[in-house]
């Protein structure tokens, strides 16, 4: 059998390795090197090491930024998905229904939305959910009177309601609808002991990684309420999710050393829960077989 050379092999995967190296492994490493620092807009260029006391600000109390802004975001994912599974199921069971005609078509309609980018997506919902003259308002006037409205945006609980609303709706991901279409099941027996354990391991990825994209959801909430509506200047607005926080902290206020660190918790978190998700999906695969 014919042997390559340990060093030709290397040699072409060269270029991957240095790819990755450049455009991944650095700026990870880069980001826990300033972690460490007291870098910030005041100490731009001249900044000194400072241990782990980015860390233990971030961490120091149960009702600082950090927990206060990781448990809205939990909330909002922990809405979103069941939002979106079962959104997701209960339209791919109907267009894999046998009396659905242009199969074809309502597919592709479904997909158009994934090929609209996310901001402009955010702009339109943006002014369906005004509160002068919004879309809801408009229909909700039709029935409580001229002068009525609904503060979608402007009231922290209704904020809050509006973005985890758009989110379910903008992450329901393309592979439910592929699944779904493995088992035509149309009785309630038929759907809990077949199509549910058939798709039982696709939906868990999806659910995943899904889950971790909607965890890092940015454009949805900052362009609508950009973190707001604010009570207090002291306390995260209260859309204001992981990545919102981020983006404020790091382009906003420009403490780059206490937002690496911020950056630093929240890597090694998701990396826990997708080593979790890998072993408990291959879990749920030798169940299936």
């Amino acid at each position: 059998m014919y042997r390559v050379r340990a060093l030709t092999t290397l040699s072409y995967l060269s270029p991957m390795i240095i790819g990755v190296g450049l455009i991944s492994l650095y700026p990870i490493l880069y980001n826990v090197y300033i972690s460490v620092t007291n870098q910030n807009l005041y100490h731009f260029r001249h900044y000194t090491f400072v241990g782990l006391t980015n860390y233990q600000s971030l961490l120091k109390t149960v009702d600082g930024d950090f927990f206060i802004v990781l448990l809205r975001t939990f909330l909002f994912v922990a809405i979103c998905i069941p939002l979106f599974l079962g959104l997701g199921m209960l339209t791919a069971l109907a267009l894999n229904h046998p009396a659905i005609r242009f199969k074809a078509f309502w597919r592709v309609a479904l997909i158009v939305p994934w090929a609209v980018p996310s901001y402009i997506t955010a702009l339109v919902w943006k002014f369906f959910f005004n509160g002068e003259f919004g879309t809801f308002n408009q229909l909700y006037r039709l029935v409580a009177g001229p002068h009525a409205g609904l503060p979608w945006l402007s009231d922290p609980n209704w904020a809050f309601a509006s973005i985890v609303l758009l989110g379910a709706l903008q992450s329901i991901p393309t592979d439910l609808y592929e699944a779904a279409a493995v088992d035509g099941a149309t009785a309630w027996r038929q759907f809990w002991r077949i199509t549910i354990p058939l798709l039982r391991p696709a939906i868990l990825p999806a659910t995943v990684l899904s889950a971790i994209l909607t965890f890092n959801t940015l454009n949805t909430a900052y362009l609508i309420t950009t973190g707001g509506p604010f009570i207090s200047a002291a306390k995260p607005g209260a859309t204001e999710f992981v990545m919102v926080y981020a983006f404020r902290e790091a382009f906003q206020l420009f403490n780059f050393g206490y937002i690496a660190a911020f950056a630093v918790v929240i890597f090694f978190m998701l990396f826990g829960v997708t080593l979790g998700s890998l072993r408990f999906s291959g879990l749920v695969r030798e169940e299936a077989r």
